[in-house]
């Protein structure tokens, strides 16, 4: 993994709320993520993880409250566009390719507008990210719907990389994936972040979090429950009783 001796945060998440009406999605969230690092975030479902994604990227929606800055300089009012040319791009817990088009031109494509780049930087761009990770061949020229589970995956990791982002953030890429295909995602993502990318994992596969991180959040009802070094934060009582509620937390 990228070490860095930089201790200026490259993302501040601070005091970040979302609510909707009466329903408080994120609760005075912070944390920071340095240059380098790959940053696990856990919870249970509906405990906010990827309502925090929302809110960093603007898609679709920003923060009630709080802010969010990216080395230094707040990012929480611009728009999307603005945030992924600033060097924060995301991938979706769904697929969000375009279905008829290539591999190739959906990468292309990303680069296109999250890169701003010429026409051949683009090209440039998107060959380079297949490359990082791995779809190769005459996969390339197959259309997006034409490709395995993993192969969409790869797919859509290259799209987010070819804008050349400083900061990654993945919403469960592991799902729906077997075994051996999450073993084969950590090589990706261990691969991608060798490029010098700083990588944030939302992730329920606790195996991976804990094999990919460096340090681990965990959300539960929108709140910051624990944070920390992995094999610490899972032992937590917080912790253990949010994932397997209180009587089974105590057997």
């Amino acid at each position: 993994m990228v070490e860095t001796n930089n201790d200026e945060p490259l993302l501040a998440i601070r005091n970040v709320s979302r609510r909707f009406g009466a329903l408080v999605a994120l609760d005075k969230v912070s944390f920071s993520i340095r240059r380098g690092e790959i940053y696990g975030i856990a919870g249970p479902n509906g405990s906010g993880k990827s309502t925090l994604f929302n809110v960093i990227t603007g898609i679709p929606f920003h923060p009630s409250e709080g802010e969010v800055l990216l080395s230094g300089k707040p990012i929480h009012r611009l728009r999307p566009h603005e945030i992924s040319r600033a060097g924060v791009l995301r991938t979706f817990q769904k697929d969000a390719e375009f279905a008829t088009l290539s591999a190739r031109e959906n990468v292309y494509a990303s680069a296109a507008y999250c890169g701003q780049m010429s026409s051949t930087e683009a090209k440039d761009a998107a060959e380079q990210a297949l490359d990082d990770v791995s779809l190769q061949g005459e996969r390339r020229g197959r259309a997006a719907s034409d490709l395995s589970v993993f192969e969409r995956k790869q797919l859509m990791i290259a799209s987010a990389i070819a804008g050349r982002p400083k900061v990654l953030l993945l919403d469960e890429p592991a799902a729906g994936l077997t075994k051996p295909e999450v073993s084969g995602l950590s090589d990706l993502i261990g691969a991608v972040h060798s490029r010098g990318i700083t990588i944030v994992l939302i992730e329920h596969v606790l195996p991976l979090l804990l094999k990919m991180s460096k340090h681990l959040m965990v959300l539960n009802h929108g709140a910051v429950i624990a944070a920390g070094k992995p094999e610490e934060v899972v032992r937590n009582p917080e912790v253990v009783e949010a994932y397997l509620g209180k009587r089974e937390a105590r057997l």
